[in-house]
């Protein structure tokens, strides 16, 4: 017996399928960072009252979010680190992604003007 010809239509069908789901993944993955950042926000901007607050990284744009991604923001106006290192216990609670928080007026002048640049300004 012979072996069944490869069908092409049925592999371009299985490849449109996984690349659909892939799609679908990424995208719920994105709307779930992007609530998380959301309700971050919320809870500093109630609690701890900065004076901005800045989203930065990948949630920006979509097409650099990835299954390993963090959150990125920036805070202006929390200098104290208990305060600080307390908000960070606080919100490392309302999110299964990484967080990475950074006080504007203590990293390097750099990253600050980037963070500025490129980043959005939320309050």
């Amino acid at each position: 017996m012979g072996e069944k010809p490869f069908d092409y239509q049925q592999a371009a069908h299985y490849q449109r399928k996984i690349l659909m789901e892939k799609e679908a993944r990424h995208k719920a993955l994105l709307d779930l960072a992007r609530s998380d950042f959301d309700a971050i926000v919320k809870f500093i901007d109630q609690n701890y009252h900065p004076k901005a607050i800045y989203q930065w990284g990948s949630l920006i744009e979509a097409e650099h979010f990835s299954e390993i991604s963090d959150i990125d923001i920036a805070v202006e106006g929390i200098e104290d680190p208990e305060i600080f290192f307390h908000l960070l216990g606080e919100v490392q609670k309302l999110t299964s992604f990484p967080l990475d928080i950074v006080q504007l007026e203590k990293i390097p002048e750099e990253y600050r003007r980037e963070i500025l640049k490129r980043g959005r300004k939320i309050k």
